[in-house]
C-alpha cells in the first residue's frame, strides 16, 4: 500500500468518523433525513477498515530483496536505495532497485544537494542513473561520481528524485510493501533554471525525499576517460531464490 492510499484512507475515516459522531447527535425526529449520514458514515468507515486489512494482508510473489535496507524509496512501482561504492579507485553512484510489478519497466535515479548558497556541497555535481529492469527483478547499478577533492569523507545532505515508465503497461502487483515517494526528475531543458533557482531559494522540482550520503574518500576526483555505468540484474520473476541474491 503506497503512501496516497493510507493518506487516503485516513481521510475517510476521519471524516466518516466526524460525520457520524455529528449526525447520531442531531434528534432524528426532528430531522429524519439525518439517518441518511448516520447509515452513509458507518457504510464508509466500515469499508475503509476492511479494505486496510485486506491490503495489509496480502502476500508477496516475489522475494522482498530491499528488506534488508529497511527504509528505501520508490516512485510508482519503481522501489530502490542510494549509495556510493568505490571501484579501483573511483567513486561510483550506487543503486540497489526492484521492480515492484510483473512487465518490464524504465527508470531514472538522480541525486541532487539539497545545499544553500554559499556551502561548500554546492559544488558537489548531479549523479544520475539510468536502469532497465525486468518483471520483478532485483538488481544493482552503479555509475562514475567524481567527487571534488574537499567534500570527499563529508555527509551531505541530497534529494533523492526518480522518473519510471511501463511502456507494456505495469501488470499484476508482485510486492506488496512500499518505499518513500520520491520527486520527478526534472526535464533537461528546466534543469538548469530549476537548479540556480534551488541555490538561492532551496527549490526543487517536485522534492519530496532527502537523505545523507557518506562521501568515500581518497577517490579520484577527474578521470581522462569517464568508466560507464553498469546494471547488474541478481534476480528476476521466474529465477530460484539464490543465498547471493538477499545478501
Amino acid at each position: 500500500m503506497n503512501q496516497n492510499t493510507r493518506q487516503n484512507l485516513m481521510v475517510c475515516t476521519v471524516a466518516a468518523i466526524m460525520i457520524g459522531g455529528v449526525a447520531w447527535l442531531i434528534p432524528a425526529k426532528r430531522e429524519p433525513g439525518v439517518w441518511w449520514f448516520r447509515l452513509g458514515a458507518m457504510v464508509v468507515l466500515i469499508w475503509t477498515i476492511g479494505f486496510y486489512y485486506w491490503a495489509s494482508r496480502r502476500k508477496d510473489l516475489a522475494p522482498d530483496f530491499l528488506r534488508r535496507f529497511g527504509q528505501f524509496f520508490e516512485k510508482d512501482g519503481f522501489a530502490f536505495v542510494v549509495g556510493t561504492e568505490v571501484i579501483d579507485g573511483v567513486c561510483y553512484f550506487l543503486v540497489y532497485f526492484q521492480n515492484r510489478y510483473e512487465r518490464p519497466c524504465q527508470a531514472t535515479v538522480m541525486v541532487r544537494t539539497s545545499e544553500r548558497f554559499l556551502a561548500p556541497q554546492r559544488h558537489l555535481p548531479d549523479a544520475t542513473l539510468s536502469i532497465s529492469s525486468d518483471a520483478g527483478a532485483y538488481g544493482k547499478a552503479v555509475s562514475p561520481w567524481m567527487l571534488p577533492t574537499e567534500l570527499q569523507g563529508k555527509k551531505v545532505l541530497v534529494d533523492v528524485m526518480a522518473k519510471r515508465k511501463y511502456p507494456r503497461g505495469r501488470g499484476k502487483l508482485l510486492r506488496v510493501r512500499s518505499g518513500l515517494t520520491v520527486g520527478s526528475v526534472p526535464r533537461s531543458a528546466s534543469s538548469d533554471v530549476l537548479r540556480f533557482l534551488g541555490v538561492f531559494w532551496g527549490i526543487h522540482a517536485g522534492r519530496s525525499a532527502r537523505t545523507e550520503i557518506l562521501l568515500p574518500t581518497n577517490v579520484a576526483s577527474t578521470l581522462s576517460t569517464a568508466p560507464e555505468q553498469i546494471i547488474q540484474t541478481i534476480w528476476k520473476l521466474g529465477d530460484a531464490v539464490k543465498g547471493d541474491a538477499k545478501s
